[in-house]
């Protein structure tokens, strides 16, 4: 019997000695228990597949700041019914994931502040390449196509002072005979204009056909900490990144735009200055909203 209970011994030391299951490892078995998919995850919290593979992991180089990861988990933990504070508590120490996170900050889909000053540099480009095309246009406009109605209209009254040389050179008798005929030339002089204006009007509607569309004016206050991914027509990222609380985003850009805000209940959002109601935008699960400005 006693090398029964030796080996119970044994048994009970390794189970002592075994390692906790990491984060990752807890929310992937506990998914699985349920019998979803990462899709079936993504679709719920409204977060990106290869962000939910990146947590299941432990791979927070792929993920965002803390305080995104902490949401993260939290809106996880809801839809697995499980511990959101044991789950939070079991994240790797702030100082780890900031060290990690800075070589993979490309990957990141909402970046950190320093790369604000790109963003305003390629802003400050586009508005430049509008300005040029702005200017094109108008030299164009006020040069190429007025230049032939400006020749027509000089070259009509020429024959005028033509005609009325003529008649006091003609002696006193014949000045009833002139009358007459001055009065032929009048009629001709006057049917003449009327096939100069066609000429005219067809130039007018001319257009440039390289003309710059139009932009819309998008306005955020955040009463709360947010982030934020806007999107123009062209898929163009406008925006991403963390703003902070009482802070101002305004961006210029081609609609339809396509928003991601987080915590949407924390934001205003004005387009064309006007308030858009965000509430039936906002996920129940996650606080996220989604939405489209045409």
């Amino acid at each position: 019997m006693e090398p029964v209970s030796a080996n119970n011994a044994g048994q009970g030391d390794s189970s002592a000695t075994a390692p906790k299951p990491s984060l990752g490892r807890m929310l992937r078995e506990a998914r699985e228990r349920l019998g979803l998919s990462v899709a079936d995850v993504a679709d719920q919290i409204k977060f990106a597949p290869r962000q939910i593979e990146a947590l299941e992991a432990d791979d927070f180089r792929r993920l965002p700041e803390m305080p995104f990861v902490r949401g993260f988990v939290r809106s996880y933990a809801r839809i697995l019914h499980l511990d959101a504070q044991t789950l939070v508590a079991a994240l790797p120490q702030a100082e780890t994931v900031s060290t990690r996170l800075e070589p993979a900050s490309v990957e990141v889909p909402f970046p950190v502040a320093h790369s604000v000053q790109r963003q305003n540099m390629i802003l400050l480009g586009a508005a430049l390449l509008l300005a040029v095309l702005v200017v094109a246009f108008a030299v164009w406009h006020f040069t190429t196509p007025q230049a032939p109605a400006a020749k027509t209209r000089v070259e009509m009254p020429l024959s005028l002072p033509e005609e009325t040389m003529s008649i006091p050179a003609q002696a006193v008798p014949e000045v009833a005979e002139a009358a007459p005929a001055a009065s032929a030339v009048m009629p001709a002089l006057e049917a003449a204009p009327p096939p100069v204006f066609p000429a005219v009007a067809q130039a007018k509607p001319k257009k440039l056909p390289g003309a710059p569309s139009q932009t819309a004016a998008l306005r955020l206050a955040f009463d709360g900490e947010s982030w934020v991914e806007i999107r123009d027509k062209d898929d163009n990222i406008l925006s991403s990144q963390i703003n902070l609380q009482g802070s101002e985003l305004r961006l210029d850009g081609d609609a339809p735009f396509s928003l991601v805000i987080g915590q949407g209940a924390s934001v205003r959002l004005y387009y064309k200055g006007k308030q858009v109601d965000l509430t039936p935008h906002i996920s129940s699960l996650s606080g996220v909203a989604r939405l489209t400005l045409e």
